[in-house]
């Protein structure tokens, strides 16, 4: 399940809140059919609401997850009131397990800055993130406070993908990852633009409708 010529991807989805950046990365994980697995964290129950799929909450359902392809965890069972330890513990069980599973897979978090600092974040998230392409999994980060991402993740972001954003923080931040600010900060809600930060490739689109009830959606 080791491939050392796998080449590295990581995502940043950015966004004010309203303006499609979870939708992008459930639409995403849904239409990705190259994709074995898909672990997402869900400590709000807000991810497996919107997808209409069960969350994983003890170790029989997240070994049962993974079988189906998704895994979505609820920290709240196994880890009442200490979401910063379950990140911890989450991140490196998907480490462990992407080393077991073959193919494609990707881990996606929600304001993952929320269980970093400026200058710390848990080592199994760095393994995740820096050497996660050997075992082919991918990280992709949703959030609507780019600016407050350790730059232990944002020196390793492949692909930005901005939605409208306002403050100067947020908007030098996507700017440090080529994007230009004034274009992200005159996109209506739906609207997003992406650019490769070692390719300098662009696109750009627009989302209609939602993620929700189905993983074929």
């Amino acid at each position: 399940m080791i491939d050392y010529g796998a080449t590295r991807a990581i995502t940043l989805v950015a966004g004010s809140s309203g303006t499609g950046k979870t939708t992008f990365a459930l639409r995403y994980l849904v239409n990705d059919r190259k994709l074995a697995w898909r672990a997402l964290w869900d400590a709000d129950g807000q991810l497996a609401s919107r997808l209409g799929l069960p969350a994983a909450g003890t170790a029989e359902d997240l070994a049962a997850s993974i079988e189906d392809g998704w895994t979505i965890y609820d920290p709240n069972v196994l880890f009442p009131g200490r979401h910063a330890e379950a990140f911890a513990w989450f991140c490196g069980w998907v480490w462990q397990m992407a080393a077991t599973i073959a193919g494609p897979k990707v881990l996606l978090v929600d304001e993952v800055w929320r269980y970093c600092t400026n200058v710390w974040i848990p080592q199994s998230l760095a393994e995740c993130i820096q050497t996660g392409r050997v075992r082919q999994l991918s990280c992709m980060f949703a959030t609507q406070r780019p600016n407050r991402l350790n730059e232990a993740i944002t020196n390793e972001v492949t692909e930005c993908v901005a939605f409208r954003l306002q403050g100067p923080n947020a908007l030098a931040r996507v700017q440090e990852l080529g994007v230009p600010p004034a274009e992200v900060a005159g996109l209506v809600p739906g609207q997003w633009v992406s650019v490769g930060c070692q390719t300098g490739k662009r696109a750009s689109g627009r989302l209609w409708g939602s993620v929700s009830g189905s993983r074929t959606d």
